[in-house]
């Protein structure tokens, strides 16, 4: 018995030694990684699909965002952050060239940079040239092969899923008893699966990034990393944890559920979602917006803990006193405002965006209400990082506010899509669609006292010296390219 307890308290000792030993070499490997990317800056750039402001830091009360809320704390979240196309494709093409949309350039989401613009350097291209290691892993320009060979310095590593993957075997027979149409051949529009996280494509992504960071921290190089997520992009599949946190009480539909007063004829949005089958849901009916709402923010929950993962394992790894966390959306989304889904509208809801940016050299916990634009990211983060930018890149560095959130960057901001163009100053939206006979029709809301733009007020007299300046401004951008941001 005496030898059995010597022999059991012996092996203990080894085991709490062994365990010690390890413990040991795993602080030393970290220090490790600190010490060799001491002196280096890298960047993780999070790209959210069809993200609007739904975040808890931007004051969503209906929003469970405990993740990107605790980022949002480290940096500086800026308010009025504005894409240049509200399509994923341009979006994408014009933010990673730094060049604004034209109507001959970035139209769609079939938009490719490198057919768009040849010879157009993209952002991690720039940045492998100037030595850093560049990887993309997920959803980053819209179709993997643009500008993959330039920009990154290995096979970018995309989910290999389509967005409508299914998981739930409901959802899957009712794809067999519903047979398919040609106006929808997506499957239902959302779907509740008791999965994890990483069942879904969206959490393989993650655990991708969390594999490329583990090398990356041992890499001599500086990095640039990209993660894509689709969610919450349609269909609205997300575990049923996250719909759990979201009953449908919380989500009454949209009190303005007409078009704006005055509205003009070619203000439409997308038909993405009419591609989708609605179950036993009528169309735009009271109990098809709760649904879609809950699906919508319980997709956006399902992002916010792989973003969590994502910003622990930069922790863990020792990297964050050197890398800086950049977080944005390709553009916004219309939420059944005016019966309006997803996007493609030049409205607030289409064009605004969450952008939240964390690092060593950024001041803490704080937000600003200056204009911001997705292509002004080019110039941040070769700024950001010492590299050489193009020199014909439209945007601007935000390294300046990134530093003092109380500087004004821009005051008007451009956006575009198809026969409409936008220019905002903060408090108005002005856009000018051009019509099949080569007229204009306009429209003008007041975001400050309309600020779920209700009512068109372009043609109201006390308005017509606001609406002549943005005129004139707009119809400058859209005929030189003279696009004047103050």
């Amino acid at each position: 018995m005496l030898n059995n307890l010597k022999t059991l308290s012996l092996t203990a000792l080894v085991g709490l030694l062994a365990a010690c030993s390890t413990t040991h070499k795993a602080s030393v490997s970290q220090n490790q990684q600190s010490a060799v990317q001491a002196q280096k800056q890298n960047v993780v750039m999070i790209i959210i699909d069809d993200l609007r402001p739904v975040l808890g830091a931007y004051g969503d009360e209906r929003a469970h965002t405990p993740n990107i809320d605790v980022l949002a704390k480290q940096g500086v979240t800026f308010k009025h952050a504005y894409t240049n196309v509200p399509v994923c494709g341009a979006s994408r093409a014009s933010m990673l060239t730094g060049l604004r949309p034209t109507e001959e350039r970035f139209i769609d989401y079939k938009a490719m940079a490198e057919k768009d613009v040849p010879g157009a350097k993209s952002l991690p291209q720039v940045l492998k040239e100037s030595g850093y290691y560049t990887m993309g892993i997920g959803k980053i320009f819209h179709k993997a092969q643009d500008l993959a060979e330039e920009s990154w310095s290995e096979p970018l590593q995309h989910s290999g899923l389509p967005h409508a993957t299914m998981l739930n075997p409901d959802s899957k027979n009712y794809l067999k008893v519903n047979k398919k149409k040609p106006n929808r051949p997506n499957g239902p529009w959302y779907e509740i699966a008791d999965v994890q996280d990483e069942d879904y494509p969206d959490g393989k992504v993650k655990q991708k990034a969390l594999v490329a960071l583990e090398k990356l921290a041992q890499n001599e190089q500086p990095f640039f990393l990209s993660v894509g997520f689709i969610r919450p992009h349609l269909p609205f599949n997300a575990p049923k944890k996250y719909y759990d946190l979201h009953p449908e009480s919380k989500f009454p539909p949209f009190f303005h559920r007409q078009l704006p007063e005055n509205a003009p004829s070619l203000l439409k949005s997308s038909n993405e979602i009419k591609t989708y089958h609605f179950k036993d849901y009528e169309y735009n009916s009271d109990a098809f917006h709760t649904a879609s709402l809950r699906g919508y923010y319980a997709s956006v929950s399902y992002i916010d803990s792989l973003v969590g993962d994502v910003v622990k394992k930069i922790d863990l790894l020792g990297l964050s006193d050197n890398t800086t966390i950049v977080l944005l959306s390709d553009h916004g989304f219309n939420l059944g405002e005016h019966n309006f889904w997803t996007k493609h509208t030049m409205l607030d809801t289409a064009l605004r965006i969450p952008m939240i940016v964390a690092g060593p050299s950024i001041a803490k916990g704080k937000q600003t209400d200056t204009l911001v634009e997705l292509i002004d990211i080019f110039p941040t983060i070769t700024e950001l990082t010492n590299s050489q930018p193009p020199a014909d890149i439209a945007g601007k560095s935000l390294m300046s506010v990134l530093k003092d959130p109380s500087v004004e960057h821009k005051t008007y901001l451009y956006s575009r899509f198809k026969a409409g163009d936008s220019i905002i100053n903060g408090q108005f939206i002005f856009t000018s669609y051009k019509t099949e006979t080569g007229t204009r029709e306009e429209m003008m809301f007041d975001l400050k006292n309309d600020p779920h733009e209700t009512v068109n007020i372009v043609q109201q007299a006390k308005y017509a010296p606001i609406a002549a300046e943005l005129r004139a401004r707009l119809t400058a951008c859209m005929t030189t390219q003279n696009c004047q941001t103050h």
